[in-house]
């Protein structure tokens, strides 16, 4: 007759079944796995436009407030005059500024300025 104490020891064939219903799970790892998140699109890219940080200095020639945004006309030290907005406050006409271009947009409208730009950087202060 059975028992059905507790205690008793169990049959080897339960034990190796239970073993054998557990390796055939197919549970090869049970740590999360982590990915990266997607990088989202820059939205100042045009399509199909690479951008990688880029560092931008020299001395301010013109200064354009448009809202929250302040668009600077920066002459480097190589003679270039280029164009970069940046948010919020920024040093006056006359100033020397460093910046770090995130992103770069050619023949570029901005309405509130009702201005074109052959090239704009899209820019934080250093």
């Amino acid at each position: 007759m059975p028992t059905t104490d507790p205690a008793a020891p169990r049959a080897p064939s339960l034990v190796l079944a239970l073993a054998l219903a557990t390796a055939s799970c197919g549970v090869a790892d049970a740590s999360p796995q982590h990915q990266a998140p997607a990088a989202a699109p820059n939205p100042f890219l045009a399509p199909g436009t690479a951008s990688a940080p880029q560092a931008l200095a020299g001395h301010i020639e013109e200064r354009l407030v448009a809202g929250s945004y302040v668009y600077l006309a920066v002459r480097g030290g190589d003679g270039e005059l280029r164009w970069a907005v940046v948010l919020g406050d920024a040093p006056p006409v006359g100033a020397d500024v460093a910046l770090t271009s995130t992103a770069r947009r050619t023949d570029f409208h901005s309405p509130r300025l009702r201005r074109d730009f052959a090239e704009l950087h899209f820019a934080v202060l250093r």
